[in-house]
Formats: C-alpha cells, structure tokens, sequence
C-alpha cells in the first residue's frame, strides 16, 4: 500500500529548514486538493508549515510561506483555520528588513488570504477587519523605502486591490495613500518616472474615490479628474514658453526650476505621468452615473495636436530652451493620441462630434515625413476613433485620409533589389556606364540583402496602417476613384506577399505571417458586397480559410464557418456600408478613370504597362542595334514605385519638326512624370550609343532615310586603346 503523499513529503522534503528550500518546488509541483484532504498526516502538515514560518533561517520562512500560500489555494477550509495564524506571522514579516523574496512572498499571501475572505462573513469579521488596515499601512511603508521597482509595483498593484474590496477599512489611510501616489506621480528629472511604477501608481490613484462610499464616490471622481486637467494644462504652457500660444489658459504658477534642461525634462515626465493618470481616471468604475467633461478634455487634445515647431513667439528668446521645447513635440503629440484612444474607447460615439476635426489634423501629420513611431502612435489613433464612433461626414477628408493612410503601405509593393540599386545610382562615370555589368565592384560579395522593415517599428507601423484603412473603408464616404484604387492596392498586396519571402519582409519571420493574414481579411471583406461578388470570390474565400492555419492568425471555428456560410447562404439584411459592386471597381488599366491615374501618380504609383508603353515608343529599325540587355524586373501583377534617378542633360532639338509627323504614341507627346521616370529607367539599362534618348530618335528621324551610321559623340578617354579605326569609304571587297 502506497503511502499518503503528504507522509512522504514530511519524511523526506521537509525533514529540515535547508532540505525545505532545496526541495520547495518538488514540494508544490506534488501538492494537490486530493493530498490535503482531512487525514491525519494534515494536522502535521499544518504544524510542519508553522514551524517553518517561524523559522530563524530566512530561506525556512520563505519556504513556509510559499507552502502556506499554495496549500490556503488548494484547500479552503484549511484557510479558514489557519489563515488568522499565518496571516499575523505574515504581516510581522513586511515590518522587519526582510530579504526582498521573503517580502515579495509575504505580499502575495496576505493579498490571497485576504481576497478569499470576502464571500466568508465570519473570516472577513475575524480575519480583514483588523488585519486590512495595518497591511495597507505596512504596503505604503513599503513604497516609500524600499528602492526595488518590482517590490512598490506589487506593493501598489496589491494595495489598489485592498481598496476595491475593503474602501471603508482604507478610509482612514486615504490620505497617506494619496500623498505617497503625488510623490510618484509629480515627474523625475532628468531620469523619467519608471513605466512599470507609473502604470501601477496610476491605476491606485484612480480608485481612491470608492473610499467615498456609494454617494461621494461621483464627488471624489470628478475632482481628481478636475485636478488632473488642470496639472495637464500647466505642464503643457511649461512647454510652450517660446512659442505662441493662441488658444490656452494663462500659464499657471506651478513649480520651476532654474535649469532649462532640467525644467523641460520634468514638465514633460509630468505630462506624460497626468495623461496617464487621466487615462486611468477614465478607465475605472463608479457607482454611480458621472458626467465626464469632454469638451475640456478635447480643448486639451487638439491643443497638443495643433503644436507644430513653426511657430515662434515675438520678443528675446532663449536658443537653449527653444531647441529643447523643438525636441519634445513628437512627445506632445504622442500623448495627445495616447488620451484621444482612451477617450474614444471610453465614451465611444459621443465623441463624434469631434472626429471630423481630429481626422483633418491627423491627416495632416500622417501626410509629413515621420518616423515609423510617431506614424504608428496617429494611425492607432484613427482606428479607435472610427472604431469606436461614427465617421466623419466629409468625404473630402476621408478620401485624404485614406491616400495618407496608403503612403505607410507602399514600401511592401517595391519590386527593387540591392542588386540593381548601384546600377541605378547616378554617382557613376562613364566607364561604368558603358561597359554595365550585374555586380560591380564588391556587390560580387554581398551576402545579404536589406529587408523592408529593418525595424519592429516600422513592422508595427504597417499592421498599423492596414487596420487604419480597414476600419477607414468600411463606413467612410470615398469617391470611387479612391476605394477602386485602395481595392486594387489591397489585391496588389494579397499577390505580392504569396511571392516575397519571410526573410525579406523583415528579420522576424512572424511579420509576414500577420500581415499576410490581415490583407487576406480585407480582401475577403471587401468581396462581401454581393451576392455575384461572393460567387465571384470562391478561390479568395477558400484560400483565406487554408492560409489561416498557424499560430499566429489561427481564427476561431466559428468565424471559418460564418465566412463559408456567407458564400453558400448570402441571404442578410442588406449591409449599411457603401460597399461598390464587383463592376464598379477598375481592376484593369483599361478601365481606369482620369481621377483614378491622377491618385496614382500622386502615390508613386506604377503598373507593368506604363513600362510596356515606354518599350513600344522604342523602334528597333531605326536604332543602332545594341545587344540584348538584361530584362527589368517588372511584375506582371504589382505596382512598383517609380525609380528615382538623374535626368539627362539638356539637349538641344530643333525646333523645325514637321507637323504630320506621326507620333507613335500620346505619351510621347504629353509624357507624364511617372512615365518619364520609367522611360529613363529603362533605357538606363541598356548600353550608352548616343547621347539623344531613343524616344527623340524616333520622333525626329525622317520616314525616307538612306541606311547609314548614326554618328557617335564619343569622348576621347572613353575610345580603348589599342582599337583600330574603319574607313566606312573604302571599298572592303576590293
């Protein structure tokens, strides 16, 4: 007959105060709610847990007090009886210099102990009524002396526990509770407050109010949040004081400091630490209805979206305190989304009012050069928005908004590769231009290719921007040229990502699978306009159901089965979004509108036939003949940003052109700058034979000319040596 675990553990694991800490996860790995079952080797294993919480070896007391916390889990009742002990030699130990595992194992006891109490009235009157406050009070202590940033976050994150649950029993150290969150809270300089205490001391100091009770609670609320706003306002004008300030309250008289460096870098922790602060204030529940004040918290956003570093007060300013107040705007503006996403989070559709307004200042920044950050922080911004109310009425705005949202998501449709970015240079002599190989200089050694997102930012910003335009094109109102060409971007990207490698996307290999599967999404969701365009998007629907199958996009049965029901069964309700019609997207060049080209060019856009267009101009008869080069790597399928290289000189032509002249295509005549780009992009490829490009050829060349050489202009550094001169007028076959 096997004997009882807990005899076997008594005997051997816990014979000794070092064999208990030698052997303490063998220990709780083998406990179970079986084992502790009223028996009579329990007794014992309680006597044996008490012994080693009085333990003089610090390591013994550590080992009680995990065994005391995992036992009080698995049996409550054996909680119940010795919780009052253990709880009182517990709370001994967060009054002495204890060892930081011993205080961080004490903490987590009593939190237990104490959360378990509440459903059992005669433990919450024997146990948490004298025992709550002295542990709230011996936590604040905590906090404020010991210097272990993990130690105050749990010190914090368990008192803000002790709150919620017992807000009468913490009335009394209501106040030193608030004082040691202002110590927290009030900003660090020149080091900033630590993100791990910030969150934790903000998410305490937004429940204070429930020690109001039922009726002040609303009251205590609303002047935190009042007290709040107000510091935001007074470390944001800290901020500006070189920059004009048009629409904000006076500076207030808050504290300073003598050094600018010192007195920049503290206002701004401090904003940052209110906003946080705030956020929390939002999140958090009350009691009772609250009115929450919008319309000053907007004030305060658009205050911090409008701060731009073009503007600059009048009169004497000094340059080190304007370059430091120039550096932290990004800080500005970053905080004003932070809020804006808890707000629209928060108060969802009342904030409607305001999308309009917010949507035009957001796109106005995503339309600048920002680094991958900052592009990241506005476009988390315009999801929640729209996510969370209605969009904007304006469809002048959302179809801007869409064309900057889109200019995150070009890099994924370059066709470029390291190979042929030196040989698209325009640093390159003569030399090189004529005699053109695939690899020059030490390219033959190059290993490595660079990949798309060199960075998780910029991997980030792309998830970004494709859960931006997803949320953007599903209830915003867009003029046609725009949703077909965003439609055709989202195909081009659907294409593309099935022939690019992982590696090539980015260094973390998962990226690729997350954004695969979220352009595979929108694909699908763009095609459930209709009952013909799901007939018409079988292969997408079936593929999107396959491709799902990994552990990064894994998608619930449930939504595989609403996607496949929804192409078997299309019968609904009809959809309240503009969604076009399979026919009224131009997914081919032929179909194309004036507008459509013009959204176009204007993102860089370009297709396989404006390179096809600028080969035909090429007429293979009148051109010196020249060897076959190297085919340009243009896909059949995806657009390709225009390469970008150094025109030709100027050249003169004479202007006496016969007017019948026939022009081999309308481009030639009006080329556009994309076709242009794309012109001298290919013909950069092929061998240098005549300083006139080949399209000028073809237009001035007359239509009857007799066969003969098309003089060179060759310089003379440029003839190798060693080459014999032809005389074109002798007679070879004499």
């Amino acid at each position: 007959m096997a004997s009882h675990p807990l005899k076997s553990l008594l005997q051997l694991q816990l014979a000794s105060d070092a064999s208990s800490v030698l052997h303490l996860s063998s220990v709780l790995s083998t406990l179970s709610e079986d084992s502790l079952s009223p028996s009579p080797h329990l007794q014992k294993w309680t006597s044996r847990v008490t012994s080693l919480i009085h333990s003089k070896d610090a390591g013994g007391r550590w080992a009680g007090i995990c065994i005391a916390y995992r036992t009080s889990s698995l049996s409550k009742s054996t909680m119940a009886e010795f919780a009052q002990s253990w709880a009182g030699l517990a709370l001994s130990i967060l009054t002495k210099p204890e060892p930081l595992p011993l205080l961080k194992a004490s903490i987590r006891y009593l939190r237990h102990v104490l959360s378990a109490a509440t459903d059992v009235p005669e433990l919450q009157r024997q146990l948490a009524t004298p025992t709550v406050p002295k542990f709230s009070q011996a936590l604040v202590s905590i906090v404020e002396k010991t210097a272990d940033y993990e130690l105050k976050a749990l010190a914090m994150d368990t008192l803000r526990d002790m709150v919620i649950l017992y807000p009468s029993l913490n009335r009394a150290s209501c106040s030193s509770i608030t004082n040691m969150c202002h110590q927290i809270l009030n900003g660090y300089a020149p080091q900033r407050t630590n993100k791990l205490l910030l969150h934790n001391a903000a998410g305490l100091y937004a429940v204070l109010h429930y020690t109001g009770g039922k009726v002040g609670a609303a009251n205590l609320w609303k002047k935190s949040v009042d007290e709040t706003l107000q510091c935001l306002w007074a470390t944001s004008m800290g901020l500006r004081t070189t920059f004009t300030v048009k629409n904000g309250p006076p500076p207030s008289s808050g504290p300073t400091c003598d050094d600018p460096v010192l007195s920049v870098a503290l206002n701004l922790d401090r904003l940052q630490c209110s906003a946080e602060v705030l956020c929390s204030l939002l999140r958090t529940t009350v009691q009772r209805p609250v009115q929450v004040p919008i319309g000053r918290i907007m004030e305060f956003c658009l205050f911090l979206l409008a701060c731009t570093p073009d503007e600059e007060k009048e009169g004497h300013v000094d340059a080190t305190v304007r370059a430091l107040e120039l550096a932290v705007v990004p800080e500005l503006q970053s905080s004003a989304c932070h809020l804006l996403c808890c707000l629209a989070k928060t108060v969802q559709h009342r904030l409607t009012p305001y999308v309009s307004r917010l949507v035009v200042m957001i796109t106005y920044h995503l339309e600048q050069n920002l680094p991958p950050e900052r592009r990241c922080a506005l476009l988390q911004c315009i999801q929640a928005l729209l996510s969370n109310s209605f969009p904007p009425s304006s469809e002048l705005s959302s179809t801007r908004l869409v064309k900057a949202i889109m200019l995150s998501l070009m890099p994924l449709l370059s066709t470029q590769f390291d190979a042929h970015t030196g040989e698209m240079s325009s640093g390159q002599n003569k030399k090189g231009r004529k005699r053109r190989r695939d690899y020059e200089d030490d390219g033959v050694f190059k290993l490595s290719k660079d990949v798309i997102c060199s960075s998780t930012a910029e991997g980030k910003a792309i998830l970004c921007a494709l859960d931006a335009l997803q949320v953007t094109m599903r209830g915003a109102e867009l003029q046609s040229a725009i949703r077909s060409l965003a439609c055709r971007v989202i195909l081009s990207l659907s294409l593309s990502l099935t022939a690019m490698s992982r590696s090539s996307l980015s260094r973390d290999v998962h990226l690729h699978s997350l954004v695969h599967a979220k352009v595979n999404d929108m694909c699908l969701e763009l095609a459930r306009g209709t009952t013909s365009a799901m007939s018409k998007s079988l292969g997408l629907v079936l593929r999107s159901v396959v491709t799902q199958g990994n552990e990064h996009t894994m998608h619930t049965k449930l939504q595989l089965q609403q996607e496949v029901d929804l192409l078997l069964h299309p019968r609904g309700p009809p959809l309240v979004r503009p969604l076009p019609h399979v026919e009224a997207l131009s997914l081919f060049r032929a179909e194309e509108s004036n507008e459509e080209l013009a959204a176009r060019t204007s993102l860089a856009l370009a297709t396989t036939h404006d390179a096809n267009v600028m080969d035909d101009m090429v007429d293979p008869t009148i051109v010196t003949p020249t060897p076959e080069p190297a085919p340009w790597p243009v896909s059949t399928h995806l657009p390709m940003p225009t390469p970008k290289i150094t025109a030709p000189g100027p050249i003169s032509i004479p202007s006496s052109v016969p007017t019948n002249q026939k022009m081999t295509s309308s481009i030639t005549t009006a080329p556009t700058e994309e076709s242009a780009d794309i012109s001298s992009a290919i013909s950069s490829r092929q061998p240098t034979k005549s300083l006139l490009p080949s399209s000028i050829q073809v237009e001035l060349a007359p239509p009857m000319v007799e066969p003969r050489l098309i003089p060179m202009v060759v310089d003379d550094d440029e003839e190798e040596e060693g080459m014999p001169t032809i005389d074109m007028e002798s007679d070879s076959d004499g």
